[in-house]
């Protein structure tokens, strides 16, 4: 009999994950644990705390309570090291509209510190390579969240 013990690690978890506007309980004890590879979705109706619980697990905005582990890391002590590797796109995507989708993502690049060839490795993920040089101001809305897909792919 293997008396080995088999340890389960997450590349997200949170513990009694929980945010408050004042009495108001946006999220109230959300514990979670998604390994690598996993897919998971939040869906809810308008005001269900998706976009508050989201906003925490990037630090984007602080827990009332709770934890937040990612990579096996608490968010609160090493914010920084954890974002290095994750990209997100919360809501709506930003972008400068007066530029072309290769020189938006240029931009990024130059922040995330990636080699230029990542720029096309993304557009061609998200299927905009034939729209890499046109202004991003005449994008369609779904253009403009593919372009955000492929900036929080960049890094």
């Amino acid at each position: 009999m293997n008396s080995e013990v088999i340890r389960v690690e997450y590349i997200l978890e949170t513990r009694q994950l929980t945010k408050k506007f004042g009495k108001e309980i946006a999220v109230d004890k959300v514990d979670m644990k998604i390994r690598e590879g996993e897919i998971y979705g939040f869906l809810g109706p308008n005001g269900a705390g998706k976009t508050t619980t989201i906003r925490m697990l990037l630090g984007l905005m602080r827990p009332s309570s709770g934890e937040v582990h990612i990579f096996q890391r608490d968010m609160r002590k090493h914010k920084l090291n954890i974002l290095k590797k994750v990209g997100a796109l919360v809501e709506n995507p930003s972008y400068y509209p007066h530029l072309t989708a290769y020189e938006n993502l240029e931009a990024i690049r130059k922040i995330v510190g990636c080699e230029k060839s990542r720029i096309y490795e993304v557009l061609d993920i998200v299927r905009l390579t034939e729209a890499a040089h046109k202004k991003v101001k005449g994008f369609s809305l779904v253009m403009k969240q593919r372009l955000g897909i492929a900036a929080s792919l960049l890094n």
